[in-house]
């Protein structure tokens, strides 16, 4: 008797939390930052479906979004530029909202910075280990900038190997930042491995992704805040 009670509680527990999660909680509120990888940008240079698009879609099919503040992320970002755009607290052209405000309102960031700054200073210069340095650097005062604001959900994509970034120095990078989100409390969403699906580029020769790339990002983001299957014997 004593073992079906326990059943039925457990059971009653995992129905009562997947209803929750699906039904009663707030709406979110979600914020992208970072470079053209954030915008969906793709080599023939122009912007397609990005990751942040499939998760506003996805959170407005189970009716949980509420605002998506984009337009603050854009191609070229830099760690950098961005952490000026948060000292200058710049504004939201769409929404008419400044961007430390949709930081404090947002539930859920997601943040990408590194394709577009290592690889557009590789055209130009050996990446060495003083700009790598300075980069993460600059990505942690940035981070620092977030979390002075925002204690909630961050979501931080890592980088790929490209023909000017080697698989050593993104190794390396991807450490460094990972350990930053453990440090920041934040997600690390790795996407090393990306490279091995040649579907998701339309060209060997761009980093860009297509469609099907940036969906595989969103994927690995889901499967962070997805309830896992719970077996009962």
């Amino acid at each position: 008797m004593k073992y079906k009670i326990l059943i039925i509680i457990v059971l009653g527990t995992l129905f009562t939390s997947i209803i929750y999660f699906y039904t009663d909680k707030d709406n979110l509120n979600v914020l992208a930052l970072g470079d053209g990888i954030s915008t969906g940008m793709t080599s023939y240079h122009i912007e397609g479906y990005d990751y942040n698009e499939y998760l506003v879609e996805f959170l407005n099919e189970n009716k949980q979004l509420e605002h998506y503040y984009k337009n603050f992320n854009e191609v070229d970002e830099t760690a950098s530029s961005l952490l000026n755009k948060i000292n200058n607290n710049i504004e939201n052209i769409d929404k008419k909202i400044k961007l430390k405000q949709a930081i404090k309102e947002a539930d859920i960031i997601t943040l990408t910075l590194g394709m577009d700054e290592l690889n557009n200073y590789a055209k130009k210069s050996n990446l060495g280990s003083t700009k790598i340095s300075g980069y993460l650097n600059k990505y942690e005062e940035v981070i620092k900038a977030l979390r002075k604001l925002n204690n909630k959900d961050i979501y931080l994509i890592g980088v790929y190997e490209t023909t000017l970034l080697n698989e050593a120095k993104v190794k390396k990078i991807n450490e460094e930042l990972n350990n930053l989100c453990k440090q920041y409390n934040m997600t690390y969403i790795d996407i090393e491995d990306i490279t091995e699906y040649t579907e998701y580029f339309i060209s060997k020769k761009e980093y860009y992704l297509n469609y099907k790339g940036q969906e595989y990002i969103f994927n690995k983001i889901k499967d962070t805040f997805e309830i896992p299957t719970i077996n009962v014997i």
